[in-house]
């Protein structure tokens, strides 16, 4: 009778799976200060009237002359002479123009203002991060050959 034989069989196997792991490393954001226009310069006409004022003037209204009259004198008689009438003069007012009207022009400067805004400073960024596979060795005991029960003669 030969008992069975045994014999021990190793076996490599995986113990953990390959993986990849993806450290992510968020954006950074900052702010930024920016002038920016917020109303264009501009040009503002003003209007600026004319000045009037009021003068007198002395005008002839008629000049001298000279004009024959009859009267009658103290006797009774008719008598003629030459008159000499004056020059007439009358006060006129009028208005005259002192100062002609004009434009005035206003500059007004931009109006500016400073505007802070957000801006990335650094993008996101993922690292990955390989892990091998990793093995171990097992072992087995496996029955090689089986138990034989025979009979053989003596000698």
């Amino acid at each position: 009778m030969t008992p069975p034989v045994y014999a021990t069989k190793h076996h490599t196997v995986m113990t953990q799976a390959p993986q990849t792991i993806a450290h992510v490393k968020p954006a950074r954001y900052g702010t930024v200060s920016e002038t920016v226009m917020v109303q264009p310069p501009r040009h503002i006409k003003h209007v600026i009237p004319g000045e009037m004022q009021t003068v007198a003037e002395r005008v002839m209204v008629s000049p001298p002359s000279r004009r024959w009259e009859v009267t009658v004198d103290h006797h009774g008689r008719t008598v003629g002479c030459w008159v000499e009438v004056p020059a007439q003069y009358t006060t006129r007012y009028r208005q005259v123009m002192t100062r002609a009207p004009s434009v005035a022009v206003q500059h007004v400067p931009a109006v500016l203002a400073t505007q802070h805004r957000t801006v990335m400073v650094r993008p996101a960024t993922v690292h990955h991060q390989h892990i091998p596979a990793q093995y171990g060795t097992i072992s087995r005991t496996v029955q090689v050959a089986p138990a034989t029960a025979s009979w053989q003669p003596m000698h």
